[in-house]
């Protein structure tokens, strides 16, 4: 009986400490994942207040405010680096603008007659579709919530009606084969 009672203490002792070892773990890990995600969250933080800094820095110095002279270097070449791609947008805007012209230049007037009647016509065709009015209708702000439900109601009937006209078969008569 006494090894009986010897060995069912070395299993629980054994049990106890495997539990405190997993429980250890446990612990560790859950530490860790805490300290990743702290890290994460002050590095993202940060991230995101030297941005705001830049921004509000560049605009200080816009308006006339006085920095060091390695910050002025950097932000006389952001300035430049801004007005760059305004020349550039207003190269392409001008570019895009002038090609039209050059396309409306070059074709005699009757073809232009007939494009812009295929146009209304297609207009027209565009603004009479289904389609189109749901999206004039979302951003004229013309549906409510009411007629949006409604319409979600009449949907979900019209699949509820289909799903009960399928044939319905037997399923025994399918195992029985």
């Amino acid at each position: 009986m006494a090894d009986g009672k010897d060995i069912r203490e070395k299993a629980k002792s054994l049990w106890i400490k495997g539990m405190k070892a997993i429980g250890n773990t446990a612990a560790s890990i859950a530490n860790n994942t805490r300290y990743k995600v702290d890290e994460v969250t002050i590095q993202n933080r940060r991230r995101e207040v030297l941005g705001d800094l830049a921004n509000k820095t560049y605009a200080l110095w816009l308006k006339g405010e006085s920095f060091p002279e390695s910050m002025t270097k950097m932000l006389d070449e952001l300035k430049h680096l801004d007005e760059t791609l305004n020349d550039m947008r207003a190269e392409k805007y001008a570019a895009s603008l002038i090609g039209k012209e050059t396309v409306s230049a070059e074709q005699p007037e009757e073809d232009l007659r007939m494009e812009d009647e295929e146009e209304d016509e297609l207009t027209e065709d565009e603004l009479n579709s289904p389609v189109s009015a749901e999206i004039n209708g979302l951003f004229d702000n013309n549906t409510s919530v009411g007629k949006m439900a409604d319409k979600v109601n009449s949907a979900l009937s019209q699949m509820s009606d289909r799903i009960r006209s399928f044939p319905q078969e037997n399923n025994e008569d399918k195992r029985q084969e």
